[in-house]
């Protein structure tokens, strides 16, 4: 059996402002960081440093930000209702304009960075990279809970109370299409396969449909609302936070109907953040007890590595080539952390 990977610390700045989001440059050189009382930063990474300046604002909070795929520019929202784009490699703004009198809570790039999709209230509306407007969806009968884009970069999923909205993206002809179900959905996530659209919900269940049929099948037994999930990068895995610990649904073979989940037990307080390794196969996880955990699920039950933070984590966001993992954390602090393979 190989021996598991570790967290290193390699850098750590502290923000004047709690992290709320962060995204790398497709480079992961570069971070863009999103503070809870408004300011946004650029933090630029090399080997064992890490250093970040203050670019501009969102006046009472910045809620969102999302980097080009490919590209060197980054966007951000907050709540003065405003989106902006910013230039990466002088964090010079580009332009900001907004797009309704509601938030714009969550941002994400196509794939291939030609389209940037918002979700401002109940409305989600593309842009193109320099913020002309592309396609603005007629408004859902609900705010939107989470926006998340497939790795076609042809389905973009919105969460709203009543299920999944699905729009296909063909220019110049744009579907939606829904997927229903009695509760309201707070996250959602296509498997890198596209096999499989997966939705946490409100009702303290966990839902998914394949797409290729419609079916629809759900998990229920979750104590509370389940609104994180993630897939592996293989598709075998659909993690999901139950409290203090993960719960993941394995796709392979027949898929989980009538199994067992694999329970994974290392917090001792809520589960807030989890992401999944782009590439390979290790799960990360930030708690409420100030917990960092590294998993290998596929291989251990246990964590095969932890590290205590300063503070609440409240983001984990690995670097595009899966190898470094960016952490922010309520109090401000920002580090990143490198995955290391023992010999």
């Amino acid at each position: 059996m190989k021996t598991p990977a570790i967290l290193e610390p390699r850098a750590a700045v502290t923000l004047d402002d709690y992290v709320v989001d962060c995204a790398w440059s497709a480079d992961g050189t570069q971070l863009a960081v999103a503070g809870g009382e408004g300011q946004l930063f650029l933090a630029r990474f090399g080997g064992d440093v890490l250093e970040a300046r203050k670019l501009g604002d969102h006046g009472l909070g910045t809620l969102a930000v999302a980097w080009q795929p490919r590209g060197a520019v980054f966007a951000s929202s907050g709540q003065d209702s405003a989106v902006a784009l910013w230039e990466g490699g002088s964090g010079r703004e580009i332009r900001r304009w907004r797009p309704g009198r509601e938030w714009t809570s969550h941002l994400a790039f196509s794939p291939d960075g030609q389209l940037l999709a918002g979700a401002t209230g109940r409305q989600v509306t593309l842009w193109s990279p320099d913020g002309e407007t592309v396609q603005a969806f007629a408004p859902y009968a609900a705010t939107v809970a989470a926006l998340a884009w497939d790795k076609s970069g042809r389905d973009l999923g919105a969460a709203i109370n009543g299920g999944v909205m699905v729009h296909r993206i063909e220019p110049p002809a744009f579907g939606t299409r829904q997927y229903k179900w009695p509760a309201g959905a707070v996250s959602v996530c296509f498997s890198p396969s596209g096999r499989v659209l997966g939705s946490g919900m409100q009702d303290g269940s966990l839902h998914f449909w394949y797409l290729a049929t419609g079916k629809d099948s759900q998990m229920r037994g979750y104590p509370g609302k389940v609104d994180l999930t993630a897939w592996s990068s293989d598709s075998r895995y659909l993690a999901s936070n139950a409290g203090n610990e993960l719960v993941l649904w394995d796709f392979s073979g027949k898929g989980p109907e009538g199994s067992k989940p694999i329970q994974l037990s290392g917090h001792t307080d809520r589960i807030e953040c989890l992401a999944f390794q782009p590439g390979g196969g290790y799960l990360v996880s930030g708690g409420r007890d100030w917990r960092l955990n590294l998993w290998w699920p596929q291989k251990f039950k246990q964590a095969v590595d932890a590290h205590l933070t300063d503070s609440e984590p409240t983001c984990l966001r690995w670097s595009p080539d899966g190898r470094f993992l960016a952490v922010g954390e309520r109090k401000g602090r920002l580090a990143v952390f490198e995955l290391v393979r023992l010999p």
